[in-house]
């Protein structure tokens, strides 16, 4: 974790215009969600890519055309931080803001459902 934040900090020193990092925010973890275990508004992390110098952009994490106009933007000289908004398991019932799906598998049963719920 260390090296993770000492490259986070260098990267705009560094002038490296070609790194992006995407973070998925869907406000769950795999024991429950942020708000009840790490009661720390997202606003924060990107506050702090701010301040290493980032250019930072919030992005519908559901919209292709999103995803692919912010990977394809560069600003010169520095790195991009993308704040991804999801759902947990959005477009299928059973799954769409549940933790207990963070880390768990659908039987066959359940995998139809979704792949019928998603067409």
């Amino acid at each position: 974790m260390i090296a993770e934040r000492a490259a986070a900090a260098r990267a705009p020193f560094r002038k490296l215009d070609n790194l992006v990092a995407i973070v998925d925010y869907n406000k769950i973890q795999g024991s429950g969600f942020l708000d009840d275990i790490l009661p720390v508004p997202m606003d924060s992390l990107v506050k702090i890519a701010e301040l290493l110098g980032w250019s930072v952009e919030k992005i519908d994490g559901h919209s292709y055309p999103a995803i692919l106009d912010a990977l394809q933007k560069k600003v010169e000289g520095r790195p991009r931080f993308i704040l991804a908004d999801t759902v947990k398991g959005k477009g299928v019932s059973y799954m769409e803001g549940k933790p207990e799906w963070h880390a768990k598998f659908p039987n066959p049963a359940e995998l139809a459902q979704a792949y019928k719920e998603l067409e």
